[in-house]
């Protein structure tokens, strides 16, 4: 089997605890290049790994394939756009851009220079969301009337050295982890009809946006997206009431935590990666018949982000679907831009 030659762009969290061991315990890879100026930091980790400070000088790599860019968001057009017109693949770390135009840029470039496009929406391999979706499919849960998501955190003291936590395009609690619950959302219902954002910065000293509250309406289905630096007890990740069912997930995957451990040097163990391992945390799900309630045994499936780079080495080797079209990423970011209009209009936006 041909392993793939491959970069990661920037080695801060996203890339070294996110792309590089997923990387690195895949078999369809091979991780050749870090462009970084932390060569003490990878050379701990990955010592086989050369690193390239200059992303220029990276691009002209002939004998690589993928190029996968972990960078601050506000950088990552003009580094993926580099990297397609030099004829790479290109995975995008989430958000995909900062802005629609530069999103449908990207697109275009990828279809005329007939490359791979993709962007990290990680979290549709959370083992709550496949679980949600596998209810779904079978009819466990229908006629969704109300779809609330959560990812709160406790973080009340601002870290200013985070570039996450300061004022810049892209930066945010909304760019960040409001990509994830909207591409949720949207894989789950589609795109709504219209929407009303409340966006926040609710720390002292924060110098960006740290709190939302996004409404989505559609034709019978309202859903509520949220997420705080104050959740000192987290809402749930998923509470969703279907007309035949109610569906409970608390507790954030297991995923990023084991991911974390793996970046300092513990061994992937396959049989156990990605299973619910707190008992609080599995789902619950209360079937309604005939207005009656009865609460049902549901295995949660395990999470596994190590599904989105196998579908990618296929997109690429074999020319198999795109396991997240980037047509879907930059309706996240459309709607991005819709609930900052909403919030300093202070109304409903139209969407369409």
């Amino acid at each position: 089997m041909k392993k793939l030659n491959t970069a990661i762009v920037g080695f801060g969290l996203s890339g070294s605890t996110f792309h590089a061991p997923l990387i690195t315990n895949s078999n369809c890879f091979n991780l050749k290049y870090i462009n970084t100026t932390q060569a003490e930091k990878v050379q701990k980790t990955y010592p086989t790994v050369s690193v390239i400070s200059d992303f220029d000088q990276l691009c002209k790599i002939k004998e690589l394939d993928l190029v996968i860019i972990t960078a601050p968001n506000k950088e990552h057009f003009s580094l993926a756009k580099k990297a397609l017109l030099s004829g790479k693949n290109v995975v995008v770390d989430k958000p995909f851009v900062i802005s629609f135009s530069q999103g449908e840029e990207l697109i275009n470039i990828a279809k005329k220079q007939n490359l791979l496009l993709s962007v990290f929406h990680n979290r549709r391999w959370d083992n709550g969301f496949l679980t949600l979706q596998k209810c779904i499919l079978e009819k466990k849960l229908q006629n969704i009337s109300l779809y609330e998501s959560y990812f709160d955190r406790f973080r009340p003291i601002v870290n200013k050295q985070k570039w996450k936590e300061q004022e810049q395009e892209g930066s945010g609690i909304l760019y960040d982890l409001g990509s994830h619950l909207i591409d949720q959302v949207l894989f789950t219902l589609g795109m709504p009809i219209e929407i009303f954002a409340d966006l926040q910065m609710q720390r002292t000293n924060a110098s960006t946006l740290d709190y939302f509250h996004l409404i989505f309406q559609y034709e019978k289905t309202t859903a509520i997206l949220g997420a705080t630096n104050l959740g000192f007890q987290p809402r749930p990740i998923f509470s969703i009431l279907g007309e035949n069912g109610f569906f409970l997930k608390n507790g954030l995957d297991p995923q990023e935590n084991s991911l974390n451990f793996i970046a300092k040097g513990e061994k992937l163990n396959i049989e156990t990666w990605g299973h619910e391992n707190n008992i609080e945390n599995k789902v619950k799900f209360v079937q309604i018949n005939n207005g009656q309630q009865m609460l049902i045994d549901i295995s949660t499936l395990p999470g596994n982000y190590f599904q989105f780079y196998l579908q990618i080495y296929s997109a690429i080797v074999a020319k198999e679907k795109n396991p997240v079209d980037p047509k879907d990423a930059l309706n996240v970011i459309k709607l991005i831009e819709l609930a900052y209009e909403s919030n300093q209009l202070k109304k409903w936006i139209k969407v369409f």
